[in-house]
C-alpha cells in the first residue's frame, strides 16, 4: 500500500473511532501493524485498542509534519533565485 493510501486510511480510521467510539479490531491493528511494519496479533481489550488508536494518532501527525517539511523543502528548491542588482563603481 502506498504511503499516502496509508496515511489517508489511518486518518479515516481515527475520525470513525472519535465520531462513533466503536474499536474496529481488524481495522485497527490492521493500520497499525502496516503503519509500524509489525505484525501484532489483534486483541480485543479496550486499553490495548485506545492504546494502538493514540499511537497512529502520534504517527499520523508525525507524518504531516515530515510531509509538510517536505513540501517546504521542495518549495526551497524550485524557487528561482533571486537577482542581485550589479554594483556600479563610484567614481571619485
Amino acid at each position: 500500500m502506498m504511503e499516502k493510501q496509508l496515511i489517508q486510511d489511518v486518518k479515516e480510521l481515527i475520525e470513525y473511532v472519535e465520531k462513533t467510539h466503536r474499536y474496529s479490531m481488524s481495522r485497527i491493528y490492521g493500520a497499525y501493524n502496516q503503519a509500524f511494519g509489525t505484525e501484532e496479533t489483534p486483541q480485543a481489550c479496550a486499553s490495548c485498542l485506545i492504546r494502538k488508536v493514540n499511537a497512529l494518532k502520534k504517527w499520523l501527525t508525525e507524518q504531516e509534519s515530515l510531509a509538510k517539511a517536505q513540501a517546504e523543502t521542495a518549495q526551497t528548491k524550485t524557487a528561482p533565485a533571486k537577482k542581485r542588482k550589479q554594483r556600479t563603481k563610484k567614481s571619485n
